[in-house]
């Protein structure tokens, strides 16, 4: 069974995306968020806790009132914003059959591939602040979800451990002087 943990709707309603965008275009993005971004900051226990209670609409019930406080107030803002990440791509391009082909429209003009990136990062980054939140806050909450840590003593290689941040950047590796002391100096050219 798929389990949104946000509707179509919500995303349209919470956001600057367009009321008639296509909800074809909109469904694959809230999963493949919801599989790559939310279960690796929840972990597979929690991610799985929270599908289950979605899926059979208990998570409204006064036993799960912590999840749905999770759900709505912290899981949300990050999902919808990663949804948004991910939705940049094929807003922009079509796959047909004999090529891919940018999407246009009378009314409006496509966007150059500079700018698509800088529209992902923005919601990328607005993501990530999110992302970062609902670690913290499962961090200072690991007693109300247990699953939370428990995917951490796990050994199957199929569990998926939460990550400890959810900010991404490039390496730096300093001045010069640093590099030099750490053995990172490399002869120019």
């Amino acid at each position: 069974m798929v389990v949104y943990l946000i509707s179509e709707q919500t995303i349209k309603d919470t956001t600057v995306l367009n009321e008639n965008v296509d909800p074809k275009l909109i469904a694959p993005a809230i999963l493949e968020s919801q599989d790559i971004h939310i279960q690796s900051i929840l972990g597979s226990n929690l991610f799985n806790k929270i599908t289950t209670l979605v899926g059979n609409k208990s998570i409204s019930g006064t036993t799960n009132a912590d999840y749905k406080l999770l759900l709505d107030s912290y899981i949300t803002p990050a999902l919808k914003y990663y949804v948004l990440a991910e939705l940049v791509l094929p807003m922009t391009i079509k796959l047909m059959n004999k090529s891919i082909a940018t999407r246009t429209s009378e009314f409006s003009n496509s966007i150059q591939i500079d700018d698509m990136a800088l529209v992902r990062e923005n919601f990328m980054n607005k993501a990530e602040y999110y992302g970062e939140r609902l670690i913290n806050y499962l961090k200072d909450n690991t007693t109300t979800y247990p699953e939370y840590l428990l995917s951490t003593g796990t050994a199957l290689f199929s569990t998926i451990i939460p990550k400890r941040s959810s900010y991404t950047s490039g390496m730096y590796l300093g001045d010069e002087d640093i590099r030099e002391n750490f053995g990172f100096d490399y002869p120019r050219k």
